[in-house]
């Protein structure tokens, strides 16, 4: 079984976030499935067996990507979406795993790929807007919520990691079957792979 995983943050750095993306891979690899982990330029390549991490290029002159959303998270975002296609047109994939917004690609190209599609929803993506001061746009902030609502339909699971959310996309979705609660926890140190040594 081969999957892949699309994770919109710097992976690996010592956050929320990557420490679920770490735990989540580690598991499914062990589960003996074939991972593409997909992620950002930004981070420390993580030691898992199983696992080939694809990184869009970095672009260090704009600075470390902040927790929340953003103007560079945006612009990082468009390669997510350039590569994704890519792997997914020169691969096929069993299912899809995809981090926080990574869901709004991956719905979108369900249909035309025939994957299935895991949602981890790490936060509701129309409350960052506001909780961030992203914008104050409402008309924004109800087309993510709308877009956010035909996502958790769409997805063939969605895992939450804590109560409030659960219920959240249980009341949105509404099938029991479909919303699984996996609250972060740390259970072993991460194991991140060792820096090459450069000579010039």
């Amino acid at each position: 079984m081969k999957a892949l995983v699309i994770a919109p943050q710097p992976v690996y750095t010592p956050r929320g976030t990557p420490f679920s993306v770490y735990y989540r891979t580690l598991i499914t690899a062990e589960l003996g499935v074939d991972i593409d982990l997909l992620t950002y330029g930004e981070g420390q390549d993580l030691d898992i067996p199983g696992v080939r991490i694809i990184r869009i290029p970095s672009f260090p002159m704009f600075g470390n990507v902040k927790i929340g959303p953003s103007k560079l998270k945006l612009f990082l975002d468009i390669f997510i979406t350039l590569w994704t296609i890519a792997l997914l047109i020169k691969n096929h994939y069993d299912f899809v795993h995809a981090h926080e917004e990574a869901i709004f690609i991956c719905a979108l190209f369900k249909p035309l790929f025939k994957f299935r599609l895991i949602y981890d929803m790490h936060s509701s993506l129309p409350e960052q807007l506001t909780n961030f001061r992203f914008t104050t746009s409402q008309w924004l902030i109800d087309l993510f919520k709308a877009m956010e609502d035909a996502c958790l339909h769409t997805s063939d699971a969605t895992i939450t990691i804590c109560p409030s959310l659960y219920n959240y996309a249980l009341g949105v979705i509404g099938d029991q079957q479909k919303v699984f609660l996996i609250e972060n926890s740390i259970f072993d140190e991460v194991q991140v792979a060792p820096k090459l040594l450069k000579f010039y």
